[in-house]
């Protein structure tokens, strides 16, 4: 299966079709310098998840993604475990 992916850097927009082209699922990922729904605006990576409403097919797998939540950009290093 190829998924496609589409990268227009006027617009910062960048997508990948998770299945065939026009059809399926579609990951969105947007980039932001200060993204304003941090409570420290801080740098961050917002995914998103989207479909093609005619594909009922994919109702039982929409649910596999979950709420999804932003990323953000930290200077802290990750805690080890005790």
């Amino acid at each position: 299966m190829k998924m496609v992916a589409h990268y227009d850097d006027y617009n910062e927009d960048f997508r990948v079709d998770l299945w065939e082209q026009g059809k399926g699922l579609m990951l969105y990922l947007d980039h932001e310098y200060d993204y304003v729904l941090d409570s420290e605006q801080r740098e961050a990576l917002e995914p998103a998840i989207s479909r093609y409403e005619r594909d009922r097919f994919l109702d039982a797998y929409y649910s596999l993604f979950g709420p999804l939540d932003h990323f953000v950009r930290t200077t802290e290093q990750p805690r080890q475990g005790t």
